[in-house]
């Protein structure tokens, strides 16, 4: 029986460890990445913009970008030859769920309490970006992304 035991714990030990695995090699390169707050014309417009340099010569679909504990979207532009990859994340306190306020607050009960959970741990200058290729979805992380200056629209 404890012969039994031992084989059970060691094979589920060694099965754990083939189960997580990570990819490192990615069908793109990160060359450079930058990141500015930026304000808008109206109070309370807001955002973050990501920058990063990058190339790739496979097909790739970029989802989502989480930097900061704040999720947004990546969008692909080519700016002088340079292909750049830039994500977009609000931090406007004017989107949002319509709230109800109201003098009792028993009124106030049914509103959601908003809550913003990213399944990374980052840094201050660390961004996850996740992608899709070749139908498989992954992630690739993003260390040492410099702040630029901000940028106020009128």
């Amino acid at each position: 029986m404890k012969t039994f035991i031992y084989l059970f714990i060691l094979f589920g030990f060694t099965t754990c460890k083939s189960v997580h695995t990570e990819v490192s090699n990615h069908p793109f390169a990160i060359n450079g990445a930058s990141y500015n707050y930026w304000t808008g014309g109206r109070p309370g417009v807001s955002g973050i913009k990501v920058i990063l340099n990058y190339t790739s010569d496979q097909k790739v679909t970029f989802d989502k970008i989480y930097f900061q504990k704040k999720e947004g979207s990546l969008e692909i532009t080519k700016t002088k030859g340079v292909t750049l990859l830039i994500g977009n994340i609000s931090t406007s306190k004017l989107t949002g769920p319509d709230l109800i306020l109201d003098i009792d607050p028993k009124e106030e009960m049914n509103n959601s309490v908003p809550s913003i959970k990213i399944p990374f741990e980052l840094r201050e200058n660390e961004a996850v970006i996740t992608y899709t290729y070749k139908g498989i979805s992954s992630h690739y992380k993003v260390i040492g992304i410099t702040q630029t200056a901000s940028e106020f629209y009128p």
